[in-house]
């Protein structure tokens, strides 16, 4: 116990009452056990109060650092223990006049005990409360005059569709860079400026359609915690509940990007045999007018087409700025947006880049960008990066089909060594790597974003960097029902990266014979696919290894020959046993994110050079003693949700708490 954190001056006016009230200076008998009754009063409370003083600081701080919001009636509280012991501040007794002492003692007293009533103990429960749900709609501040004139005229259709109550389904379609998303954007502003609905939750679909990630999105909108349910039927019952119930709620669910027919029913959303949707209303974009109109059953689509000359010329002057009304560049301008073929995405993209080049740059991208080839745009952006760390961090994110977590992003980029230079605390190897997403962003090669945990890569872009990464990195990409069996044997002896994510992989080769790869990414929701015990044996140079959605009842033997692994996430995943894990000595990144795992091995204690654990887990009952203490450099670890503890973060190697080591 932290001594007096509550009432230091109290704890330090009861020592030298106590000299004061048993000093041999003429005092009375009676006088000295009413005196001593008040003192003890007075320390007991003091003492309990300390007690209290210090759960409420750090239940406080924790939910400060988790962005919570806190009662009023908790900061009321710490104010009123903050008043109070100013007035204790300066008050030293008179051991001579001790029947003022008496009644200064017992008048403090009930001060305290006044305070331990409103106490935690006594009536705060719990500190904080829950923001609402980023998908309840509030007012917004939207500025229609940004808009083009066409997009303008699609947006008033596609906002008398959304008021339309005989309309359930509604569909925006057109070519990929047209602006689809970015029209969605504008959408759901003006709905919540308007308040034309009480919940408005949105989710990206893209080419791969990962069904938790997009039951996640949508029940994180809606404030619904979806982390004790493991399966995709599971979490779809959940949501299709909670949708049901809120029927007195008007819902706008917004589905981005549909390549192909989306079962609402394996989501959640409530709908007929016939994929209709009923309780709320769909907004979709596809590239395809089929899928919105026969798979998805949409009532009414919009098709949205380039921008027109004007338009496009506008938006591109707009953005370059001054440099436009320069003679050398004015005659330059018309070209350079015709290359672009009124795609947004590639004026927006062109532009942020001429407005610092010089004429040069300006006469190239004249000349030889066509929106046919899209790639020499992708290849120019990147060429013109002059950093070669974050030149890997953008074919990173590609590897990541373009939809980027800080989190994951930031455990790859440590495991490959890119930021070994900033690397002497974890906290700023992160702001550095958040530094270098925003440069990324202003390249164009990533979509602006107001989400600080999530990024995004447009699909096309995605699509031209996999070029790239196959000649710089020799890096192979995994797409729907294309197998490891399709590369040669040389191709996966000269890779240095594997991406493989929710393809519909059904089976692994025995062993993968890649002596040059760095890094494997490898998601399937498919808890019967298995790793073969002999499948790393040929991977000797691994640092970066995440399996996600896989089940074992132990892990692959050959998982120990990874010698030279820095990062490893087994997310989503049912483990049972991981001891073989104790072998890998030079792993800094374990994660075991949203896994059920039920025990944590003393072998773990093994692996002292790790620096971040993420136990976000289900069901972890057991944590060996001496574990986590024997971790002498880490410098994170999470704990949420699982049945251990709470939220627990350490930064900078602090000291382990007791009750964790």
């Amino acid at each position: 116990m932290a001594e007096a954190i509550a009432y230091p001056v109290a704890s330090n006016l009861l020592s030298k009452l106590g000299e004061c009230l048993f000093a041999p200076i003429g005092r009375q008998f009676g006088y000295v056990l009413c005196y001593k009754c008040y003192v003890e009063d007075l320390k007991n409370g003091v003492k309990e109060l300390e007690i209290a003083w210090e759960r409420v600081q750090h239940d406080v701080q924790d939910a400060k650092n988790n962005g919570k919001p806190i009662y009023t009636d908790v900061e009321n509280w710490l104010k009123c223990e903050s008043a109070n012991n100013a007035c204790f501040c300066g008050w030293l007794p008179n051991p001579v006049v001790r029947h003022p002492i008496g009644r200064k003692v017992k008048k403090i007293t009930k001060v305290i005990l006044g305070l331990q009533e409103k106490s935690p103990n006594n009536k705060f429960q719990k500190v904080y409360y829950e923001s609402s749900p980023i998908g309840i709609a509030s007012a917004t501040t939207y500025n229609k005059e940004d808009l083009p004139e066409s997009r303008a005229k699609i947006m008033e259709d596609v906002m008398r569709a959304i008021v339309d109550d005989k309309v359930c389904a509604i569909g925006v379609w057109g070519a990929g860079g047209v602006g689809k998303s970015k029209l969605l954007e504008d959408v759901e502003r003006q709905i919540k400026e308007q308040k034309l609905y009480d919940v408005v939750a949105k989710a990206n679909i893209s080419r791969s359609p990962d069904l938790k990630r997009i039951q996640g999105e949508i029940a994180h909108a809606l404030g619904l915690k979806l982390m004790n349910e493991k399966t995709t039927y599971g979490r779809a019952n959940c949501l299709r509940k909670r949708l049901e119930s809120d029927n007195e709620k008007n819902i706008l669910i917004i589905l981005d990007n549909l390549w192909e027919k989306l079962e609402l029913k394996e989501v959640g959303i409530p709908c007929g045999d016939d994929n209709k949707v009923r309780g709320c209303k769909l907004l979709l974009t596809s590239r395809y007018r089929d899928v919105l109109r026969i798979d998805m059953c949409s009532n009414q689509q919009f098709q949205l087409n380039e921008l027109e000359d004007g338009e496009a010329q506008r938006l591109f002057e707009r953005i370059v700025g001054d440099k436009v009304k320069n003679p050398e560049f004015t005659s330059l301008v018309r070209r350079v947006v015709k290359n672009c073929g009124g795609l947004p995405l590639l004026i927006v993209s062109l532009a942020k880049r001429l407005k610092h080049e010089d004429l040069a740059a300006w006469r190239n991208a004249s000349t030889y960008i066509d929106v046919s080839n899209v790639k020499s745009l992708v290849e120019t952006n990147y060429n013109d990066l002059k950093d070669e760390r974050i030149r890997s961090l953008f074919l990173i994110c590609a590897l990541e089909s373009g939809r980027i977590s800080l989190r994951d992003n930031f455990i790859y980029c440590m495991g490959l060594g890119l930021f070994k230079k900033f690397s002497n605390t974890l906290e700023n190897a992160r702001d550095r790597l958040i530094m270098d997403l925003h440069s990324l962003q202003d390249s164009s090669l990533l979509l602006d974003s107001n989400d600080t945990e999530k990024f995004r890569m447009h699909d096309i872009f995605v699509d031209a960097t996999i070029s790239i990464l196959s000649t710089e990195w020799n890096a192979l990409v995994g797409r729907k029902d294309f197998g490891f069996k399709e590369w040669s044997t040389h191709e996966l002896r000269e890779c240095t990266a594997i991406s493989f994510l929710l393809v519909g992989i059904d089976e692994l080769p025995k062993n993968l014979d890649c002596p040059n790869l760095r890094m494997l990414l490898l998601a399937e929701h498919n808890q019967s696919l298995k790793i073969p015990e002999s499948f790393f044996e040929s991977m000797e140079k691994l640092q970066v290894l995440d399996i996600t959605g896989l089940s074992f009842t132990s892990l692959p033997p050959s998982i120990e020959l990874l010698g030279n692994l820095k990062s490893l996430c087994l997310d989503d995943c049912h483990l049972e046993d991981v001891t073989v894990l104790g072998k890998l000595k030079r792993l800094q990144f374990l994660s075991f994110f949203k896994s059920a795992i039920p025990r944590l091995p003393k072998e773990i204690g093994e692996l002292t050079e790790l620096r971040f654990l993420d136990l976000t887990v289900h069901w972890l009952k057991v944590i060996e003693p001496g574990v986590l203490k024997s971790l002498v450099n880490l410098e994170e670890l999470y704990m949420e949700d699982s049945l251990i503890s709470g939220r627990l973060r350490m930064k900078h190697r602090q000291a382990m708490p007791a009750w964790l080591s």
